[in-house]
């Protein structure tokens, strides 16, 4: 098992033999239903779950509307509140799984204890961070400079996969803007009256 996660690791740099088996010994395989929250608000955030198979969503809630803040696949890989992980405290966001979801996960007292142990592994962390930050970067791109169509035809293109498997009402949230304006576009642009 872990073998999305060994793949996204050794695609980074590949990892000696031992520390593939110290990952392995302290991830937690665990096999979740659809609907299921593995964080809710409030919660410290105490795992990193890799995503085997499946998909999951972070969103919180603000007005008491449900904002989508990130979709994580097999693709994505890592699922985590990450200031809520780092900073040892309560969060404010929930992860919801979308699909039945096959996870390893990893409590952060092995993850600090795994870094402690194996120097070669922090260079992993890093990389992982920065591809975090880029996506992270991306989103706040996409939602304070572009139209809301262009948002669309963004996420469509760059995530032709997640667009298949993720319900609109939760795409819709994520780019900012309401069901009802990305049934418009999704229309004109089905039309070719695209603006773009």
């Amino acid at each position: 098992m872990l073998d999305t996660l060994f793949t996204y690791i050794n695609s980074i740099r590949p990892i000696s033999d031992e520390l593939r088996e110290a990952i392995a010994s302290s991830f937690e395989i665990i096999e979740v239903p659809k609907r299921h929250k593995l964080l809710v608000e409030g919660q410290t955030s105490n795992y990193i779950y890799a995503v085997e198979k499946g998909l999951l969503r972070m969103y919180y809630v603000k007005d008491g509307e449900e904002i989508c803040s990130r979709f994580m696949d097999e693709q994505y890989m890592l699922a985590m509140s990450v200031n809520s992980f780092y900073s040892r405290t309560p969060g404010y966001e929930y992860i919801e799984t979308l699909e039945l979801s096959v996870l390893g996960r990893i409590h952060y007292d092995k993850l600090q204890q795994l870094y402690n142990k194996y120097i070669e592994f922090n260079y992993t962390a890093r990389v992982i961070t920065e591809r975090f930050y880029i996506r992270s970067e991306e989103r706040l791109f996409l939602i304070r400079k572009q139209t809301a169509e262009e948002r669309y035809v963004f996420y469509i293109n760059k995530y032709p996969e997640m667009y298949q498997r993720v319900p609109l009402k939760y795409i819709a949230t994520y780019l900012g803007i309401t069901l009802e304006t990305l049934s418009r576009i999704r229309k004109r642009i089905s039309q070719g009256k695209s603006t773009l």
